[in-house]
């Protein structure tokens, strides 16, 4: 049950959000925005996670941003609320020790330490409890699909061989390896408001903002804890939707627009692709970086500047030895030896940039969180798994296990009482 329409909601939100701070939240009377069945979601609850959402793609703190982003947070935040109720009514217990070594992760993601990226989230004025609670959520879908949908799913044997004979049968085709960000329909969102969501997502990517941290903030799909990505997928498995969508999405790229599905809308993007039935293989390098903070805005004389001297590295510089004495010259905090790296978990742009040098050779400058970088590549290897059954029936139950979670979770949705109060 939900009261008020959400594009009600939207100018509700207007006209009382504004550009609130938490500071400013917590100076005047704290408002409920929300009951979510027996918990609620105040005005300060939402101003945190929107400066979350700010802080995570890293775009500037304004009225204008704060206003675009305050209703897909809000949804998000509702649909965490009645996620982690059905975890306690299921009694999963999820423990501080699961949402530490998940916190602990995405701060070595952004190459600090706990401490380090806890006084990160505080200087964007960030509670540490406020990411806890939104890593907590997600958790908690993932503990809810344990319990409830993978203990039921089984690909038979007969399933298994009729996909093994459909992938032989399509030998000279290619699967792709995906990414994905869901954003379902519900009756509290229209289709043009999702629409809208999805749109501003695909700029913030267009922008530069990392698809993995975009998917781990906003999408709905079972994906999201690990960056969206939805692994290897052969051409013309998925919905006649979807492949659509990715038609004419090259390796390295995201799909322009949002491809609308029955269930909702999907941003989605290829890492790469191969012939199916190939074996599975990964290209490993040995990464030398050098990396310099610039300035939001890079037509600033000091961007220009810094951009300029990444550039002459990289038509300059030949070698691991030159590139390592130049690093130590020019380079700063986050420069330095790589180690050995497998390409396909880098983002696209860098993967594919990467995938294209020989060792010896220097990257041009390539985007990094805060700054820019050039890389070294010192060294390179392929390694090659067999294509195995076992492999396909992995894939069949993934596929199986996440259609079944998200219509359990848009069936909590739909049953939950939600009552908007602003």
């Amino acid at each position: 049950m939900v009261k008020q329409s959400f594009a009600v909601l939207t100018l509700m939100l207007v006209s009382c959000l504004s550009l609130m701070s938490p500071a400013a939240a917590q100076q005047s009377s704290v408002r409920v925005l929300a009951v979510v069945n027996d918990d609620i979601i105040t005005d300060v609850d939402l101003a945190y996670r929107i400066n979350l959402a700010i802080m995570v793609a890293e775009v500037p703190n304004t009225k204008e941003r704060r206003l675009s982003l305050a209703p897909q947070v809000l949804d998000k935040m509702v649909t965490d609320k009645i996620r982690l109720q059905e975890a306690e009514r299921l009694s999963i217990d999820i423990r501080s020790a699961f949402v530490d070594d998940a916190f602990e992760s995405i701060a070595k993601q952004n190459k600090l330490d706990v401490a380090g990226f806890e006084d990160l989230i505080r200087r964007s004025g960030v509670p540490v409890g406020t990411m806890r609670e939104q890593i907590k959520a997600q958790i908690a879908y993932n503990a809810i699909s344990q319990r409830t949908i993978m203990p039921d799913v089984e690909i038979t044997d007969k399933e298994l061989l009729a996909e093994i004979n459909r992938v032989n049968a399509l030998r000279g085709r290619s699967e792709r390896l995906i990414v994905e960000i869901f954003l379902p329909f519900s009756r509290q969102n229209s289709e043009a408001e999702v629409q809208q969501q999805a749109a501003q997502i695909i700029s913030q990517l267009q922008e530069g903002v990392d698809f993995g941290k975009l998917a781990q903030q906003y999408s709905y799909a079972a994906t999201a804890g690990l960056g969206g990505a939805r692994g290897w997928v052969p051409e013309g498995s998925m919905e006649p939707d979807l492949e659509a969508g990715l038609a004419n999405v090259r390796p390295g790229s995201i799909s322009e627009t949002p491809i609308r599905t029955d269930d909702g809308y999907y941003i989605m993007g290829i890492l790469n692709r191969r012939p199916i039935g190939a074996a599975s293989s990964r290209t490993i390098a040995a990464l030398r970086q050098l990396f310099l903070n610039l300035p939001e805005d890079l037509s600033n004389p000091i961007a220009q500047q810094r951009l300029a001297l990444l550039t002459n590295i990289s038509e300059q510089v030949r070698g691991c030895r030159q590139f390592d004495a130049v690093t130590t010259q020019y380079g700063e905090p986050g420069s330095g030896n790589l180690g050995e790296v497998d390409l396909s978990t880098l983002p696209p742009i860098i993967s594919i940039t990467l995938s294209g040098l020989e060792v010896g050779e220097v990257s041009p400058p390539l985007p990094s969180d805060g700054g820019g970088s050039v890389y070294m590549v010192c060294g390179k290897r392929v390694e090659v798994d067999p294509l195995t059954s076992e492999a396909i029936r992995e894939r069949l139950t993934n596929e199986r296990i996440d259609t079944l979670t998200r219509r359990y979770d848009a069936d909590l949705r739909r049953d939950a009482y939600i009552d908007y109060r602003f």
